[in-house]
């Protein structure tokens, strides 16, 4: 068994042996007529707190798989054909105005 089995199973009994104690304590009928202060109550609930915090501390990490990754497909490519390029010149078409409409005699 190497040194960290050994020091767990050491913590574990101190644990349980803590949580029997504190138990007895807690059961027994004459401290509740102690009538003698919190102190004693103080002092196990800061000792309770520390040895169960250090029991939730002590365990192991869990490592959880990665979140699942969802596959898109990228979209399929366009195929276009560019238009073909003009190597010849027009010229533009020539303007064409319509002859103002005669209504009777000029003066």
């Amino acid at each position: 068994m190497d040194r960290t089995g050994i020091a767990r199973r050491i913590g574990r009994v101190l644990m349980v042996l803590a949580i029997a104690v504190t138990a007895g304590s807690v059961t027994s009928p004459g401290t509740a007529y102690a009538r003698h202060g919190d102190g004693a109550a103080i002092a196990l609930g800061i000792i309770g707190g520390a040895l169960a915090g250090a029991a939730i501390a002590s365990n192991p990490p869990r490592y959880y798989p990665a979140p699942p990754t969802y596959y898109y497909p990228y979209a399929p490519p366009v195929y276009s054909v560019a238009p073909a390029p003009v190597y010849s010149y027009a010229p533009p078409p020539a303007a064409y105005y319509t002859p103002v409409p005669y209504y009777g005699t000029e003066r």
